[in-house]
């Protein structure tokens, strides 16, 4: 693993469909770090080992978190975006956070927040690759899980950067936002 001194890393966390992976992408030249988004690994492994029923699915989803990992430890610092798992989430949802702590001690929690009503929304809208499942779910499971969710603790991660996705922001001022954030005082 490379040194962890140095590296910077921002957290992207944030509801199903709070607009994580979209603003990731937006701010990747302004902090000049690469995106790792736990999908993007997921998509893979659905296109080389194929599309299954749930079990399938989390197996493929555990396999992209190892790797997600190890990307991400083997970067010199990124943007790192997936669903991750909360306190009080069962240990098969979202991704472990347990070994972002060794990565950096420049490390900066980008939350994105967004009502409920309006992630479900972009959640159905989205097209994802079939081998997430996301049609085996009516809308209103679909509102009434990101719903729960909601109410779940935030990330352990300080500091947090907030950011709400349901309206216009400045790329360019959220991106000083979090640079900020990186050189603060928590980080020596």
């Amino acid at each position: 693993m490379p040194e962890t001194s140095g590296r910077r890393f921002v957290v992207v966390s944030g509801l199903p469909g709070s607009g994580k992976s979209v603003l990731a992408r937006r701010l990747a030249s302004w902090l000049d770090l690469p995106v790792i988004d736990k999908d993007d690994i997921l998509n893979h492994l659905f296109e080389s080992r194929g599309i299954g029923d749930t079990a399938w699915r989390r197996t493929l989803s555990r396999e992209s978190d190892l790797i997600f990992r190890q990307q991400a430890e083997a970067s010199g610092g990124a943007l790192l975006v997936s669903f991750w798992r909360l306190p009080g989430m069962s240990a098969e949802s979202g991704t472990p956070v347990d070994w972002l702590s060794g990565l950096s001690n420049r490390m900066v929690n980008l939350h994105c927040v967004c009502p409920a009503e309006v992630a479900a929304a972009r959640f159905i809208q989205r097209k994802r690759h079939p081998g997430h499942l996301d049609n085996a779910r009516t809308s209103d499971q679909i509102l009434a899980s990101i719903r729960a969710i909601g109410h779940l603790p935030p990330l352990g991660i300080e500091p947090r950067v907030e950011v709400d996705t349901s309206v216009q922001f400045d790329d360019q001022d959220l991106a000083g936002r979090i640079l900020q954030a990186l050189e603060g005082p928590n980080h020596v």
